[in-house]
């Protein structure tokens, strides 16, 4: 059976969906009823009555107190809590939050010309691209006698989104000078590095959690571990077509493909005893990308014609939106009633989707806007 994710969970209330009105009602009708009991009289009070407002300042604060409650009984639920109180959830599963990651990327190193000896560049060894941030090199590198160049992993020396998205050969400054080294860049962009972990990651680690207390197997046990590798990690899909082959592709954040040395990296951690059944082999690669482009035509109402601007920018906004949706979960089909959808939200009246066409994609693969869109603002046409 599919498991069911958290927010698909029901409602639920500790309140009883109880509302202002409904407080107010019972507050005065307490009051009626208490006051005919004393005195033997009706209580009647106008708008303005002084005890009327009283009793309405005093309900004010029954609801605030009632809204604490239903908070108080929600951060114990999964679906609901967020901060510390998630935090605290997780403990009881022996899951904590991650504190973010470094992005890594993979350097070579060019020497002035060939040795007879081998070159060694210490591990530790920093690069920049002269803005601030600082890569190092993970392992010790041995570059062979008669070779001009080798290559070694690196990552950032600061934990957060900031070492990602340097293209190929931007870090090329050499900051700790190393004897016979010419030049140094990297050779893949840098990625993987995140931020404190969300909540919703978070969430999504402690739910999975019980399926890790043994040798990965499940599809959710996998799943769990991809998570727990790198807090960069946005989706994961878990697949087997040969028994003991075990196929894995994730994404990053931004539906991000992960490169080879990330690949290479988690496919490392993926072999621990702890993690992988003996007789698991484990395929780790990025889903297949399936490229789109995206040409529309939007229209108007002749009654927003003055607000042509605004629905404008909020036009090209969902085209975003809809490119970010698209590629937030592997397998997810092509679909261009959801651009429909977020542009019709937008303002525009009606739209002709040129491209793309509704396309149905495998489960290991991936949806990726090719190029610029074309948004072309068709003019007003009648409500």
């Amino acid at each position: 059976m599919e498991r069911k994710p958290v927010l698909d969970y029901p409602d639920v209330s500790f309140i009883d969906e109880m509302t202002m009105e409904d407080i107010q009602c019972y507050y005065l009708e307490t009051m009626k009823d208490k006051y005919k009991e004393l005195t033997g009289r009706e209580l009647v009070m106008c708008e303005a009555d002084p005890v009327r407002l009283t009793a309405y300042a005093n309900c004010l604060m029954l609801y605030q107190i009632a809204q604490y409650a239903d908070r108080a009984g929600k951060m114990a639920l999964l679906k609901y809590s967020y901060g510390d109180y998630l935090e605290n959830i997780g403990a009881l599963k022996g899951v904590s939050r991650m504190l973010g990651a470094a992005a890594k990327t993979r350097l070579r190193f060019i020497l002035s010309g060939k040795r007879q000896g081998i070159t060694l560049i210490p591990a530790g060894t920093r690069v920049t691209a002269s803005d601030g941030v600082y890569f190092h090199t993970l392992d010790t590198l041995e570059i062979p006698g008669g070779s001009m160049a080798g290559e070694v992993n690196a990552e950032c020396r600061e934990i957060g989104e900031k070492g990602n998205g340097y293209q190929p050969g931007a870090l090329k400054v050499l900051v700790d000078p190393v004897p016979y080294v010419d030049k140094v860049e990297n050779v893949t962009m840098t990625e993987g590095g995140a931020d404190l972990e969300s909540d919703e990651n978070l969430a999504e680690r402690i739910y999975l959690a019980p399926s890790s207390w043994s040798t990965a197997g499940p599809d959710d046990a996998y799943r769990y571990w991809v998570r727990t590798f790198d807090p960069a990690v946005e989706d994961v899909r878990i697949g087997s077509s040969i028994p003991g082959e075990v196929d894995i592709c994730f994404t990053l954040q931004g539906g991000q493909l992960p490169d080879d040395t990330m690949i290479a990296e988690l496919e490392r951690y993926l072999q621990n005893e702890e993690i992988r059944p003996l007789t698991d082999h484990i395929n780790v690669h990025a889903p297949q990308a399936v490229k789109y482009e995206i040409e529309i035509v939007y229209y108007i109402n002749k009654s927003d014609r003055a607000k042509a601007s605004l629905i404008s920018e909020q036009v090209q906004t969902a085209v975003q939106e809809y490119a970010l949706w698209q590629k937030a979960r592997i397998g997810r089909d092509i679909n261009p009633d959801q651009l429909r959808k977020l542009i019709i939200s937008a303002g525009a009246k009606r739209l002709e989707i040129r491209s793309p066409v509704f396309f149905r994609i495998s489960q290991e693969s991936i949806a990726l806007h090719d190029g610029d869109a074309v948004v072309i603002y068709g003019g007003v046409e009648d409500d």
